[in-house]
């Protein structure tokens, strides 16, 4: 199945028989998992195999992951857990501060790219230490340049929720970096 279903994410192949709110699931998410994929195994390819097996393990399982509170979160976990454990068989660490801080677009932009690259280099490395949730919205919203709504469809979570989380990253962020405005500290612990 999995050439198969290589083939069919690539859109070289029709896959007879899958269900019509998995198609739709699938085109709707895929672009950005493997885009989040790659942000963590610096590899195109390798990010493309996680995702799709994650959607394979999706598929086999859709009538279940429907039946979920929310199908988006558990799909999102399921393309992380396949993508960490890609990464973990690659014996490979999370690639984020090598995959972003070189693609963006205030490095490109930059008048003194060592110093932006500088910059971008400790600002990925401050991302990464952030709790999971945070990370994954600072990604998305930052990193990927999603909408909040977009970011929302993704997560499994409302909007509200996706900007309220971006806020206490942006926090957390700031402390971190030294950057913190007096007043917040308590904010900080979400």
């Amino acid at each position: 199945m999995r050439r198969d279903f290589a083939e069919y994410s690539a859109g070289a192949t029709p896959m007879t028989e899958l269900p019509l709110d998995f198609e739709a699931f699938h085109r709707m998410h895929r672009p950005a998992y493997v885009r989040w994929a790659k942000t963590y195994l610096n590899n195109q390819a390798d990010a493309e195999e996680a995702v799709d097996c994650a959607f394979e393990q999706l598929l086999m399982a859709w009538p279940q992951v429907l039946a979920k509170e929310s199908p988006a979160a558990y799909a999102w976990q399921v393309m992380k857990n396949r993508t960490v454990d890609a990464g973990r068989a690659r014996g490979r660490r999370e690639a984020l501060v090598d995959t972003a801080a070189f693609e963006t677009a205030a490095l490109r932009d930059a008048v003194d790219p060592i110093g932006q690259l500088e910059e971008n280099i400790t600002l990925f490395h401050a991302i990464e230490t952030l709790p999971e949730r945070q990370r994954d919205v600072t990604v998305l919203l930052h990193v990927l340049g999603h909408s909040v709504r977009e970011s929302a469809d993704h997560l499994g979570i409302t909007p509200a929720a996706v900007r309220s989380t971006a806020r206490y990253a942006r926090r957390r962020l700031q402390e971190t970096l030294g950057l913190a405005k007096e007043g917040h500290a308590d904010d900080v612990a979400h």
